[in-house]
């Protein structure tokens, strides 16, 4: 959790007021990065509901960074102002989180891309609403939202199906050893074959 700090406080500290557009582009991808990956690891914790508190200070400050690096200083309630923009989006979205904590271990997965893509869509439609001086439409904003969200979680639903197939293949493998199927050369070729494969 440590790195989204650094890297928010770095960024709340800097100065990008000479800044080029690259440069600007940059230091928001990290920002979005470090938060969105922050935000998931905070699902990990098993009790429903307390995902939201834990994860709104992380996009608040996301939110805070993303208008610095463009040139706005906002409070607080100015942030908020900007999240409800998105509309019962974020809040059905915690509320479905809190729900699938309640079913084990799958739940976790769930709620861990849930929480990536949320934090990755606020990021990401936050920097065109600052990049594009705060005069963005309203429906505009919302359906880049749900757009951002829906890919960002479809494509770390399929990174955890990848992963846990990688990892049921290679617990496979090593079975097979154990139970002297394989030699160790045999082993090994076969794992980076599968390595190779994901």
């Amino acid at each position: 959790m440590q790195s989204h700090l650094d890297t928010l406080k770095r960024v709340l500290d800097g100065n990008y007021d000479g800044a080029t557009e690259a440069e600007k582009a940059q230091a928001v991808r990290e920002l979005v990065q470090v938060c969105s990956v922050a935000a998931g690891a905070m699902t990990i914790q098993p009790i429903p509901l307390v995902d939201t508190a834990l994860i709104a200070p992380i996009q608040i400050g996301m939110v805070q960074g993303i208008g610095k690096i463009h040139g706005y200083k906002l409070d607080q309630k100015s942030i908020l102002e900007i999240l409800s923009t998105f509309g019962a989006s974020i809040v059905a979205q915690n509320l479905i989180m809190a729900a699938a904590k309640l079913i084990p271990f799958f739940g976790w997965v769930v709620t861990i891309s849930m929480a990536y893509a949320l934090t990755w869509a606020i990021g990401e439609v936050s920097d065109h609403y600052f990049r594009n001086g705060r005069n963005v439409d309203e429906a505009e904003l919302r359906a880049m939202f749900e757009r951002v969200y829906k890919a960002k979680k479809d494509e770390k639903s399929k990174e955890h199906k990848r992963n846990d197939g990688l990892k049921a293949k290679l617990e496979q493998l090593k079975e097979a050893r154990r139970a002297g199927l394989l030699t160790d050369e045999e082993f090994e070729a076969k794992k980076a074959a599968i390595l190779a494969d994901f």
